[in-house]
This record gives structure tokens, sequence and C-alpha cells, in this order.
């Protein structure tokens, strides 16, 4: 190989190491949301706490609030052998706020056949790093859930490890607004 090849062999690999390195560093709040959602869908634990804070809060969708690293770990545990899967929509970033239209599917929406539920959600994103992250079910869905835990086939079936009128329950107690964390 002459020296020509090998400059340019070099100067590729060294503009590819750029490219690479860049884009693991994208630290914009649409882009650590988009790369978070992806870990957990693909049951990759570490590579999505990786992208929380220490002290970072989730308030799912019951109001439950979730806070610190080790609490984060046991969440996102507990998604991924859920194997719950979440499908953002209507993305919009303002600064360090990300909202969208959150379609999340697992085997409970799944047995009452409402799989896909939508969830309206916000996360904070400083440094890179997610610090807080708010779920809410819109009225029409809370009503969509209740209707399909009324039907005989909704016997027995769990959502998220509570009885499905528990569920509902809490879920109307939790407007988005009253559970909204303020980092900004």
């Amino acid at each position: 190989m002459n020296l020509r090849t090998i400059g340019i062999v070099m100067v590729v690999f060294a503009l590819w190491a750029v490219t690479h390195a860049a884009e693991g560093q994208n630290t914009d709040p649409r882009s650590v949301l988009k790369r978070y959602i992806e870990t957990q869908n693909a049951g990759e634990l570490d590579a999505a706490l990786a992208l929380w804070a220490d002290d970072g809060v989730i308030i799912n969708t019951r109001g439950r609030k979730v806070t610190g690293k080790e609490n984060l770990r046991k969440f996102i545990q507990t998604n991924i052998s859920r194997k719950i899967k979440q499908e953002p929509e209507a993305i919009e970033t303002v600064g360090n706020k990300v909202t969208w239209i959150n379609r999340e599917s697992n085997e409970s929406y799944s047995k009452l056949n409402i799989a896909r539920v939508q969830q309206n959600s916000e996360v904070i994103v400083r440094n890179g790093k997610i610090i807080s992250w708010v779920n809410y079910f819109p009225p029409g869905e809370i009503a969509r859930i209740e209707q399909a835990c009324s039907s005989p086939q909704a016997q027995g079936i769990l959502l998220n490890d509570q009885r499905c009128s528990e569920f509902i329950e809490q879920a109307k107690g939790t407007d988005g607004e009253r559970h909204r964390c303020r980092h900004v």
C-alpha cells in the first residue's frame, strides 16, 4: 500500500469516526427521547437508564412518582419485562421540553383488544439527560379502557399488576396538570 492510499484511508476513517462520535453525542431533547424509546423498546436496560439524570423523575399514567437511578432502573426493567412498546407521534420540541402522543402496547392491552392506548407525554431534558417524564391518559382513552374492562373477556386480566377497576380509578385521578414535574 502506498502512502497516498494510506493517507486516504486515514482521512476516511477520521471522517467516519467524527461523524459517528457526533451522532453518539447528540443531546438535543428530541434525539434523547427517541433514543430512550428505542432502547427501552429493544429491551436494552443499561442503555435506556444511561439517558436519565441521577435525580430523574417519572410520573406514570396513574400518578405514581418514581425518582432516582435505582428506582428508575426497576421501573424500566418492569416495562421491559411487561413487553411495553412505545410509539411516539406528533412530537413537538420547545427548548428543553418535548411533548408527544405516545401509543403504547403491551400484553394486557392486547388481551383487552385495546392495544396501542394513547397517552399524552412530556419530558424535560437537560445536558442530554432526561430529568422528568410525565404521562397521562386523555379522558377519552380512560373511557375506552374502562369500557374494555367492563366486558366479560376482561375477567382476571390485570393492567400493570392491578385489577382494571383500580387501574381506571387511579388513571381518572391523574389529569396531567396536577402531576407535572417542575424542572424547567
